[in-house]
């Protein structure tokens, strides 16, 4: 007889509701069921699996970081024996996976049972054997109890996804995939209900929708200085958090953090110059390396609107915002952090104006990942388009960096272009002389690639708006503020 894993009820547990949604399908099939979830480290994985599957009979067996397969095994057997109240099973010895999951199957013959495995890519020590014999216990005994799910969740999604998703052992074996992404800037909202729209926003750019980030902030007298507290003070949450996020996604490899150091330096790079960084002769061990980064949501590879896949143009840029606050002002700093340089005054080793820029870069990043939404706020959602930032050959050569940050080219032959700004004021009519600049550049693409029917819709998205020269200049066809992405 197993004792289950108890869980209490989070009453303050917020948000997740389509998740919660999928996995309450999955639960009611009354089916054997696999599901694979996965999402970077503190994203709540744990905390929505727990909550949803709450009122089951659960074991779980977690993995340990650094931990060898017979350590792993150990664990599982130790952990197994406090469940069965029987001191002999963490003694017992076996020389394989098969073995140790036919063992838990003698115990889950029948009955509403949950076997939750978390931090996968620990308990399996980034190898396929664990899988694999997964699916041999699961095609000869799991999968005839109906009532049985098993969760496998890893903070690793480079190998949840290369590993499990997409391992033979595993196909067409009744699973299903729950990727858990960070809050939306809504369920942040919901999360950090007292503070404004602008602060939730500055808060959302400089450490993401992470719960446990937000809520080690969300206490203070303001959630900026929340993140400067636990960015510069010696034993600050943020000042280590960097290894320990590489550490639970990622296998050792030093280029992993060779390629998040050489872009926090840079907007943008190529995949050539990335290349040359590191000295890599091999294009393959390169795809590799940039594929895993992006798997992990650390990276994002972008390429013009109007590029087909796999373009030449396409540029690489950090897309995970504590990784680009760690590198931008925490891993200078570290020596004068650990000394105790800023305890008394944590947000002295931020120069405002310096953060104010870092914010309007992340504010660009932000509203490029969101073009569904300001597809809709603007009307033409219901219209097919492509989108994204614009820049090409031609335009770069003639000004470096020279980037529209996001087009839409839409099927009923207008183009919007949006000009994207995060200041603490309305923008002044200094906007217009620049988009106009930018404008006179794309008119020579629009030329070249004979789209001169083609309506321009000029949109400014302004977080503070803009002043009454520009409103009064009729200038822009829309303007969105910070509050309409709230909506």
């Amino acid at each position: 007889m197993l004792k289950p894993f108890f869980i209490n009820e989070n009453k303050s547990f917020i948000g997740r509701k389509a998740e919660q949604h999928y996995l309450a399908e999955i639960i009611a099939k009354d089916e054997a069921s696999i599901i694979v979830v996965y999402g970077r480290r503190r994203v709540g994985k744990t905390e929505l699996l727990e909550q949803v599957f709450r009122h089951r009979n659960i074991l779980k067996f977690e993995g340990v970081e650094s931990g060898d397969e017979k350590l792993q095994q150990a664990l599982i057997l130790s952990t197994l024996a406090k469940y069965a109240d029987d001191p002999k099973l963490g003694k017992l010895s076996f020389n394989n996976w098969v073995e140790i999951l036919e063992l838990l199957a003698d115990y889950l013959k029948e009955g509403e049972w949950t076997l939750y495995f978390e931090e996968l890519q620990w308990i399996a020590s980034y190898q396929p054997h664990f899988i694999s014999a997964l699916k041999r216990v699961w095609d000869n005994y799991l999968r005839h109890n109906p009532k049985l799910i098993i969760l496998l969740c890893g903070s690793s999604p480079s190998f949840m996804i290369s590993e499990v998703l997409k391992s033979k052992a595993l196909y067409n074996r009744s699973q299903y995939e729950l990727h858990v992404k960070p809050f939306t800037l809504l369920e942040t909202q919901a999360f950090l209900p007292q503070k404004s729209p602008h602060e939730i926003m500055d808060a959302y750019l400089s450490i993401g929708g992470i719960p446990e980030y937000l809520k080690r902030i969300k206490s203070g007298p303001s959630l900026y200085l929340g993140i400067c507290k636990e960015s510069f003070s010696p034993g600050g949450f943020f000042v280590h958090e960097y290894q320990r996020i590489f550490t639970s996604s990622l296998a050792n490899n030093k280029y992993y953090k060779e390629i998040i150091e050489f872009l926090s330096h840079r907007k943008f790079a190529t995949r050539d110059e990335i290349m040359t960084y590191l000295k890599i002769s091999s294009g393959g061990s390169l795809s590799t390396l940039l594929e895993d980064l992006e798997l992990c949501g650390f990276i994002n590879k972008y390429t013009p609107y109007h590029s087909k896949p796999g373009s030449l143009l396409a540029r690489y840029s950090i897309a995970e915002a504590y990784l680009q606050l760690y590198y931008k002002f925490i891993h200078e700093k570290i020596t004068q952090i650990e000394q105790g340089d800023y305890q008394k005054n944590p947000s002295s080793a931020i120069a405002h104006s310096t953060y104010l820029k870092y914010l309007g870069f992340a504010f660009e990043r932000y509203c490029q990942s969101q073009s569904r939404l300001i597809a809709t706020l603007l009307g033409f959602s219901g219209v097919a388009y492509h989108s994204g930032p614009f820049f090409n050959r031609e335009t770069s050569a003639q000004k470096s960096g020279f980037q529209l940050d996001l087009v839409f080219e839409r099927q009923d032959r207008v183009i919007t272009l949006c000009e994207i700004k995060y200041l603490n004021r309305p923008v002044d009519k200094t906007i217009i002389r620049e988009f106009e600049q930018k404008l006179a550049l794309f008119n020579l693409f629009i030329q070249n690639a004979k789209k001169t029917s083609y309506t321009l819709q000029k949109v400014l998205i302004s977080a503070q708006g803009a002043d009454e020269s520009v409103i009064n200049s009729g200038y822009f066809d829309r303007i969105l503020v910070l509050e309409d992405l709230f909506k």
